[in-house]
């Protein structure tokens, strides 16, 4: 497990996936979530850091 805290342009992935897809970049923080990228996809959702996982 990564213990560094989430930061821009950080390739996360989510457990529990997305319309099929589970890698997104982190774009934005927010005041309570994150504005991400789909990685394959290009679409932007936001989400919640106890909804993705870092990579190491």
């Amino acid at each position: 497990m990564c213990t560094r805290e989430p930061q821009v342009g950080d390739i996360v992935t989510m457990p529990m996936p997305f319309l099929g897809y589970r890698r997104i970049e982190l774009i934005e923080k927010l005041q309570y979530a994150w504005r991400a990228r789909i990685c394959d996809s290009g679409r932007e959702i936001e989400v919640r850091e106890d909804e993705f996982e870092l990579n190491d």
